[in-house]
């Protein structure tokens, strides 16, 4: 077996928590004299948090577990199709070893497992700890081939196809097993981020380091990429997420390998959020750093069912079984405007969280008013089973995901202060039922 531990490594960790984003030329000037804590002078823009990117590399592993190569990106374009400018530090090597992958092998159904590493470059003191990161992900990008809407299931259905109706509608895309596609299976969320399209300009990432200069960077292009991908995040402390100088951590990606090939290809990029610390040079970073430096964004969301749905059931009874999950740093679900579309984007349901009464903390119904608090939009699948009885028993995908407003200009105050979007993508399991709902 054998393993590339790539130069790419200086962008992927020297960065933690040191990558922001910015329209600007330089973020914050790294001092003349090496010492990090005298970098206190930031862009006034920085204060309430930013993403950004750390690099983008190429992936290629081996479907039969015998090889794992990891490419860093030095020019403008990466291989699969996404575009970016490479970031200076490309080109410093302070830490060879700071990317690394093992322990890879094939498990028993055939998907592929993987562990990644990250190791920050720099040593514990009170100097480096002015780059604590917060909320690393790894967002990994495959080819996808499953369209959202989905023309092909709409005409099955009996529907007409979706075609856009005003300017800036596009077909969403993701990387699907049933498709053909490679697929993490382990995922801890998804997002758009490096995604060809982008909904809103406002939480566009720009590459940067507060230290250092850098390149802006423009995203994703190219044919059959997925807009919305799978992360899995990394941190070295439970606590804020936060990955600490000096430290490690090790996050598995289970991987089903492609219908074709005999390697997996995509690309692989990490970002981060950050924001200056509050006090310089930095003790503690978990009182140090302000409550911006999180992202906005919940650190933990899934949509899972505590039942198998029966499709003869009682509609209300059914929906009861679908929860959200939810956990955040910074805001509460006022701040939030959440949707749910099934594959054929019919009976999509637009609203807010509301807490279930009972529930687990961090649990939420979605739905308008209240007294919906169930609302679901699985009935265009209901209606594919009764032309296509075969369509149940069977798992049907969800797509679910939360846009965040800033609490100073919350929804429905004005669409132009969004923070951010986060994705899942909920498979939905259905019972057998008799062709009739």
């Amino acid at each position: 077996m054998r393993y590339a531990n790539s130069l790419l490594a200086v962008v992927l960790i020297i960065a933690i928590g040191c990558s922001v984003q910015s329209t600007d030329s330089a973020i914050i000037p790294c001092p003349s004299d090496g010492n990090l804590s005298q970098s206190s002078s930031t862009d006034p823009s920085l204060e309430n948090g930013r993403w950004g990117c750390w690099g983008i590399y190429d992936l290629e592993i081996a479907c039969d577990g015998s090889f794992a190569n990891v490419i860093p990106n030095r020019t403008a374009t990466v291989r699969w199709g996404y575009h970016l400018n490479a970031v200076k530090l490309l080109e410093v090597q302070p830490c060879a070893t700071c990317l690394r992958t093992g322990n890879l092998h094939v498990l028993p159904n055939g998907d592929v497992s993987i562990d990644v590493t990250l190791e920050h470059p720099w040593a514990d003191n009170e100097d480096n700890r002015y780059c604590t990161g917060f909320d690393v992900r790894g967002i990994v990008m495959f080819q996808a081939s499953q369209l959202f809407p989905d023309n092909d299931l709409l005409v099955r259905a009996g529907y007409n196809p979706w075609h856009p109706d005003k300017p800036g509608d596009f077909q969403q895309r993701y990387s699907s097993y049933l498709k053909g596609d490679p697929e993490l299976m382990n995922p801890d969320g998804y997002t758009t981020i490096f995604a060809p399209d982008q909904k809103y300009d406002n939480y566009e990432m720009g590459e940067g380091l507060p230290i250092f200069e850098y390149y802006e960077g423009r995203y994703a292009t190219g044919d059959n990429l997925a807009t919305i991908n799978a992360y899995r995040n990394f941190y070295t402390n439970e606590e804020r997420h936060m990955f600490e100088v000096g430290k490690s951590a090790t996050r598995t990606y289970i991987i089903r390998p492609p219908d074709v090939g005999p390697v997996i290809e995509a690309s692989y990029a990490v970002y981060a959020h950050w924001a200056p610390p509050s006090e310089v040079p930095v003790g503690d970073p978990l009182t140090d750093f302000p409550q911006e430096a999180n992202s906005p964004m919940p650190y933990e969301f899934r949509v899972y069912q505590t039942e198998i749905i029966d499709p003869d059931a009682d509609y209300q009874y059914i929906m009861d079984c679908i929860h959200w999950y939810i956990k955040s740093w910074n805001f509460d679900h006022s701040n939030w405007w959440v949707n749910s579309e099934n594959l054929m984007n019919l009976g999509s349901v637009g609203g807010y969280l509301t807490p279930i009464p009972g529930g687990q903390a961090d649990e939420y119904w979605l739905g308008r008013p209240p007294e919906n608090h169930g609302d679901f939009p699985l009935e265009p699948y209901f209606v594919l089973n009764e032309i296509e009885p075969e369509t149940f028993p069977g798992v049907w995908p969800v797509i679910c995901n939360i846009v965040v407003f800033h609490p100073d200009d919350p929804w429905p105050g004005g669409y132009g202060g969004p923070l951010g979007e986060e994705f899942f993508i909920a498979k939905i399991e259905f019972k057998e039922n008799d062709g009739e709902w």
